[in-house]
């Protein structure tokens, strides 16, 4: 028994194994997830079944950072109490949800709820049990690297029993079990941001083959030095590193030592006079923001839950009316507007603007077929309120998106 268990442990190893290649992890938004996993089953104790150690794999995809959906199997290999020969095979199949908390912190715990069966399968005989069961439970993930969680999963599983071969109790009544399993995750695709953002921050600050930064062709670098152990410029990264190494004293650097952009709008900060200038703003030769006419504007009816940024099928409608909209515009740009009332941090609101700005983008792209490349969001917190924010009724409208026509 123990030595068939084994031999399910390694296959789920060498399985999980064969992913970590092309896997990133953290909770992100559309990503797949695999979590192969070991630990325990103890049965009801009105059934005649000893506890056993299980294997499994869960299978899952995230809605969003908060909520994914997962379908998990489960084996348990025991045997009947009081007996060396009656081999019982213990399956669980759910689908259910998990819910997230802090699904941006390193550690995540995370309620699950769900539907599915159990079978008994009884060795040397014809005869299998097969029941549905509810389950509900709770765990933790903890982030190892950018690519892989460890989990620990506890599950309540009310087993309703339609027939007593190994019960000791009526046939009416629920069973009862737990399992506890240790397992990791992976998670396959997914994103943290949109596409064209995503593209952007991974664009390389310093050209290897042309020889030029990226963002400002004006800065150069020079010949490195033979001493690769020296700073010759002071600006705390080494020759041997620095592509940069005539940097100006003062001048903020990258971990390669040529000048920072922080605020990536093209503009490097020891020149920026606006150096947190929203993504995706036009500025000015000094970084700031310019002030662009617009062509057309509307305002979306749409109601985002408290500090929540996903966008949800009850918001296709209002999603329709702009799609229409900008299509009444199919040579301009098009910029989508997050902005929030002033209740709590401000630096905090313009965050969660920019994620609902860029996750109505994002549907707007894939659902509307709106082309990437003539839009963007722009998350602007409570710094432009259309409303009072001394009441309900002001802050309502100052919670809003709008989808902005620019020339």
């Amino acid at each position: 028994m123990q030595m068939r268990l084994w031999k399910y442990v390694l296959l789920s190893t060498v399985l999980s194994l064969s992913f970590v290649g092309q896997l990133i992890a953290e909770n992100r938004m559309a990503a797949y997830t695999v979590t192969p996993m070991v630990g325990y089953h103890m049965m009801d104790g009105a059934l005649k079944i000893e506890d056993g150690a299980s294997v499994g794999v869960a299978a899952g995809y995230n809605v969003d950072r908060n909520w994914t959906v997962e379908a998990d199997l489960r084996y348990t290999p025991t045997e009947a109490a009081n007996s060396s020969t009656d081999d019982v095979d213990v399956w669980t199949l759910g689908l259910g949800g998990l819910y997230h908390f802090q699904p941006t912190e390193p550690l995540v715990p995370y309620l699950s709820f769900g539907l599915g069966g159990m079978i008994y399968d009884f060795d040397g005989t014809s005869h299998n049990d097969e029941d549905y069961m509810g389950y509900y439970g709770g765990g933790f993930k903890y982030s190892l690297d950018d690519r892989i969680a460890l989990r620990l999963d506890l599950k309540h599983i009310l087993d309703a029993r339609k027939d007593s071969k190994l019960s000791t109790h009526d046939d009416k009544d629920w069973r009862h079990h737990l399992q506890a399993m240790l397992g990791l995750t992976f998670q396959l695709s997914g994103y943290t941001s949109t596409p064209a953002q995503e593209a952007r921050t991974a664009q390389p600050l310093f050209d290897e083959q042309s020889q030029t930064t990226s963002i400002d062709s004006a800065v150069s670098p020079v010949a490195l030095g033979d001493d690769g152990d020296s700073d010759s410029d002071g600006d705390g990264v080494l020759n041997a590193q620095d592509r940069c190494p005539e940097t100006a004293p003062g001048v903020r650097v990258t971990s390669s030592g040529c000048p920072s952009d922080t605020d990536m709008d093209g503009v490097l900060d020891f020149q920026d006079a606006c150096i947190d200038t929203p993504q995706g703003a036009t500025v000015d030769q000094q970084g700031c923001e310019e002030a662009v006419e617009e062509v057309a504007s509307l305002t979306l009816n749409i109601l985002f839950g408290f500090d929540k940024a996903q966008v949800t099928p009850f918001h296709y409608g209002e999603l329709s009316k702009a799609a229409d909209f900008i299509g009444r515009f199919p040579n301009n740009r098009v910029v989508v507007e997050g902005h929030t009332d002033n209740v709590g941090d401000a630096a905090y609101n313009r965050k969660l603007s920019q994620q609902r700005a860029e996750n109505v983008l994002k549907v707007l792209i894939e659902k509307y077929r709106i082309d990437a490349d003539r839009i963007s969001a722009i998350g602007f917190g409570p710094d432009q309120p259309v409303a009072s924010n001394a009441n309900e009724p002001g802050q309502s409208k100052n919670r809003r998106v709008e989808i902005s026509i620019l020339p």
